[in-house]
């Protein structure tokens, strides 16, 4: 049985080859391949040039000439833990016995600091009640462990430094649980992590209302904001800054109502206001001050 004829099949390679010269043509004229496009290396054309290598720079790598050193800033006194003095004792020249204590002439000691951290040990306080049984009736009385005691199990340094992990830094919840465990020996839950954050945030709300009064007060500041995702929602940093201060609020509005809750209607001074839509890419600092609305 003979083949069926199909014209459609045969303009369509027809079509297909024409198509195919004329992209040849227009590569070879533009010279593509796989350096000056997206093509890969196997699909150059027979004939390509080589890409062409990069110029390697002249600068060595490190610091270049006539740049200023940074050195190595040193301590104060008063901040070393301990000092470990080096006297020489004969004189490298002549063998001589040198004295021990520094003569008005001589030159002053060469210093060099190394900066370490102690063991670090966490200190674990254990609350005991105990109970006692009454020799008269019997009754089993026991001690009261203090309210105070038991509503919080990480004392205030341990929860300033793992809340300043999160709070400046943007570590998650679970790498602060993990520094926690693994830096200082401190194994806490992932909620409690979570309740470290809600108290700084509540000892902190004092020194930001303080923060807000100052930029108010402030004759000259500087207003901005941007976007801000909180729990999931958009809403807005809006951040007045003066000289000395800086205080940030996350308001709901990108309008005048965000500027009128961190600045006030009764603003003092002049207020230089940008407009920005940059997401930030870590919270504000627990240094400066951050409050929500």
């Amino acid at each position: 049985m003979e083949p069926l004829e199909c014209p459609g099949c045969h303009a369509a390679q027809a079509r297909i080859a024409e198509l195919e010269k004329r992209v040849a043509d227009l590569e070879a004229r533009l010279g593509t391949n796989s350096s000056n496009s997206s093509l890969p290396p196997s699909a150059n054309p027979l004939g390509a040039p080589n890409p062409p290598k990069k110029k390697k720079g002249k600068r060595k790598p490190g610091g270049q000439p006539g740049h200023p050193p940074r050195l190595k800033q040193l301590l104060p006194a008063e901040r070393v833990t301990h000092f470990k003095v080096l006297v020489p004792t004969t004189c490298q020249r002549c063998q001589t016995p040198l004295p021990e204590q520094a003569a008005p002439t001589d030159p002053e000691p060469t210093r060099f600091q190394t900066i370490e951290l102690p063991p670090l040990v966490t200190v674990v306080t254990e609350y005991q009640g105990h109970a006692r049984t009454c020799p008269c009736c019997g009754t089993v009385t026991r001690a009261t462990l203090p309210a105070e005691v038991l509503a919080h199990s990480v004392g205030p340094r341990l929860t300033a430094t793992l809340s300043y992990f999160s709070g400046c830094h943007g570590v998650s919840k679970r790498g602060v649980e993990e520094i926690a465990e693994a830096v200082f020996d401190a194994p806490v839950a992932l909620g409690t992590v979570a309740n470290l954050e809600q108290e700084v945030s509540a000892a902190l709300t004092a020194p930001h209302q303080e923060a807000i009064q100052a930029v108010r007060a402030a004759q000259v500041k500087h207003a901005d904001e941007t976007s801000w995702k909180l729990a999931g929602n958009l809403c807005w940093l809006w951040a007045a800054a003066t000289a000395s201060v800086v205080a940030f609020v996350i308001h709901a509005k990108r309008s005048t109502a965000g500027l009128l809750v961190l600045l006030g209607a009764k603003s003092k001074g002049s207020c230089a206001a940008t407009v920005g839509a940059s997401t930030p890419k870590s919270p504000p600092s627990v240094g400066k001050s951050a409050g929500r609305t």
